[in-house]
């Protein structure tokens, strides 16, 4: 049974550790430099000044995280779901997304923090995503770069949706930035479909394979509950409803869970909070659009 007390030594050791790296690796730059008498020696030296210290911390760092989530993360989960499943070095797998084709996927992609559980009965899955994109560049004398743009970074979430449908729709808030949405509306027969809601239009782009289910499934009163999330999130919201479930991607820039700190002491009650703000950004769209709603449940049967 990991205490905190056994957490903060961990901690103490990796802050130390890090520390010591981060000294020795400046003094031999330092030195280096004395030596050839180069300024240029210690602006290149930053890069093993940042760089060194993640790869002689690194199984150290592992280590703690994962006793920091055992203890932190994992046992406020169980306060909140039930049939829990917590990987917290496992992640949502890339075909998940792509089944979707609501995103372009990109060259590199990485998922962490995999939760499945039930919560008032409904079945969810979810982790964090990142999405990036390998880019070239060219400068005025011919160089090339490559750089990398995140097209995505954030939760993916995909909940059980009690009411029967028969065609996909997707949901994709207008200038979502750098994601570079898939043209899903052509490859797949969609056509893009305005609703009732003049505020829903403004926000929000929805392609279906018929208008028929497009005003079946975003019912005005579905329409003002997103809008209320999406006013709720600092993010950008994606909606796809496929196969019976609701795929929703939030995009923040965030990395949910990450919360044990290196440099400083931990503070329980801080960390109990923010964990505990990460959890209500699930249990906010199963509660806000009214998941559990015994109307989805009577119609499913």
């Amino acid at each position: 049974m990991i205490t905190i007390e056994e957490l903060e030594q961990d901690r103490i050791k990796l802050k130390n550790k890090t520390l010591l790296v981060i000294g020795i690796t400046v003094g031999i730059v330092a030195l280096i430099a004395l030596i050839f008498q180069s300024s240029e020696v210690l602006f290149f030296g930053i890069i093993p000044i940042l760089l060194f210290p993640a790869l002689f911390t690194t199984k150290q760092k592992r280590e703690y995280i994962l006793k920091f989530k055992k203890y932190f993360v994992q046992s406020a989960l169980k306060t909140v779901f039930t049939d829990l499943t917590y990987r917290p070095e496992q992640g949502m797998g890339r075909d998940v997304i792509a089944s979707t084709k609501m995103m372009h996927m990109g060259d590199r992609y990485s998922s962490n923090d995999y939760i499945s559980g039930k919560y008032k009965d409904i079945g969810f899955r979810q982790a964090d995503i990142h999405i990036e994109e390998e880019r070239e560049t060219t400068d005025s004398d011919g160089n090339t770069r490559t750089y990398w743009v995140t097209l995505f970074k954030g939760r993916w979430m995909i909940f059980d949706f009690n009411k029967t449908f028969k065609a996909d729709l997707q949901v994709c808030q207008k200038y979502f930035g750098n994601n570079r949405v898939s043209n899903w509306g052509n490859e797949n027969k969609f056509e893009k479909v305005k609703l009732e809601s003049m505020d829903f239009n403004k926000r929000f782009n929805v392609y279906a394979q018929s208008d028929h289910e497009a005003f079946y499934l975003l019912t005005p009163p579905i329409m003002e509950k997103i809008i209320k999330l999406d006013d709720m999130n600092q993010g950008r919201l994606l909606l796809c409803f496929i196969d019976n479930k609701l795929h929703i991607g939030l995009y923040d820039g965030k990395d949910s869970f990450e919360h044990a700190p290196i440099f400083k002491q931990i503070n329980e009650e801080q960390v109990r909070d923010n964990i505990s703000n990460d959890i209500k950004q699930i249990t906010m769209f199963i509660d806000e659009l009214d998941l559990d709603n015994d109307l989805f449940r009577r119609e499913a049967k």
